[in-house]
């Protein structure tokens, strides 16, 4: 008996050992950003290292957009939990309440600026748009101004929002970055007819990559990242600051989200210095996390936005102008390209 009672004993303990792993291999959670080569940092950085140290499964998806989450939240459909969202959706979605409050009780963020620590968000990365050129086509480089200049010929690709690609526009155009906002999008609009026969593309980011990486384009309005994975891929390619845009990427978690416990704790891994620092080694996006700089090789920098002599060159993205204004502009600008 005093045997067998040792067995079921032992039999039990191991059946709640088994439980116990199969609840934690049950636990989930979605994250939504962009695909491509931003989204495999992304996996190096903090998906798969989370998923190790925690037990819990991580499911990337791509098609981080402010209509996606708004269509998810009303509804009633939400498969997403965190999202990475850029600076205007992330505003947009806090104003339509499409958003969860983060808890600063799990997420410690301290080493993030207090102003990118909100309510319903907080920055991880902060990322420029920069002006990419095919060597090979553009041997002594390329400038703004040439970008919308018609007689200079290329095949072009601009961003598919019209965030970046106006501003882009206007500072092309003599526009001072202190004088950008409130942003004349007539005068955007015009400055790109010049060109508009010479746009082939109005793409993400993942897409304009590819585009670049298969030839397709000669000229590019790309973030810094991605078009410096392309050269590491074998591109021909080079890029400068002049007219960049710099904006910050952010981590939100959806209204209704199916696992907003291990959202928070996703979001908490996720912004620790060493994890933030590893995304930049992947991909040359600058960390927000103060203490993760001082973990990176100093001539990193110089491929980061944030780096002095690139800042001065270009402009910071206004969300609180694109809050509001977004949706006119999305309307008119969705027509505008259609035409």
């Amino acid at each position: 008996m005093g045997t067998n009672r040792q067995k079921t004993g032992t039999w039990l303990a191991a059946a709640s050992i088994f439980l116990i792993a199969g609840a934690a291999s049950a636990a989930e959670v979605v994250v939504s950003s962009y695909g491509g080569t931003f989204q495999d940092a992304q996996t190096k950085a903090f998906f798969e290292p989370y998923a190790k140290a925690s037990g819990v499964k991580v499911t990337g998806t791509t098609g981080s957009a402010y209509a996606k989450v708004k269509a998810m939240v009303e509804s009633g459909n939400v498969t997403w939990d965190v999202v990475s969202a850029e600076s205007s959706a992330h505003a947009n979605e806090a104003k339509d309440n499409l958003l969860e409050p983060l808890d600063y009780n799990v997420i410690k963020a301290d080493g993030i600026p207090a102003e990118l620590r909100t309510k319903y968000g907080v920055g991880y990365i902060t990322f420029g748009m920069n002006l990419a050129w095919d060597k090979e086509k553009f041997a002594n480089g390329a400038t703004p101004a040439q970008f919308f200049d018609p007689s200079v010929k290329g095949r072009r690709a601009v961003p598919l929002e019209p965030e970046y690609t106006l501003e882009f526009a206007l500072l092309a155009d003599g526009v001072k970055a202190a004088d950008l906002y409130p942003l004349d999008v007539d005068r955007a609009l015009k400055v790109i007819d010049r060109v508009k026969d010479q746009i082939v593309a109005y793409k993400g980011a993942a897409d304009t990559q590819a585009l670049i990486q298969q030839g397709e384009v000669d000229l590019a309005y790309i973030p810094n990242g991605r078009v410096n994975n392309a050269i590491k891929a074998g591109a021909k390619w080079a890029y400068g600051w002049d007219a960049s845009v710099s904006d910050t990427e952010w981590w939100v978690v959806v209204k209704g989200a199916p696992h907003p416990e291990e959202a928070m704790k996703f979001i908490n891994f996720a912004v620790q210095p060493e994890n933030q620092a590893e995304l930049t080694r992947n991909i040359p996006y600058g960390p927000t996390n103060v203490d993760a700089l001082r973990l990176l090789d100093p001539a990193v920098a110089k491929d980061l936005p944030s780096y002095p002599a690139n800042a001065k060159l270009g402009a910071i993205l206004d969300s609180n102008w694109w809050n509001d204004n977004r949706d006119a502009v999305k309307a008119r600008w969705a027509t505008y390209i259609m035409n």
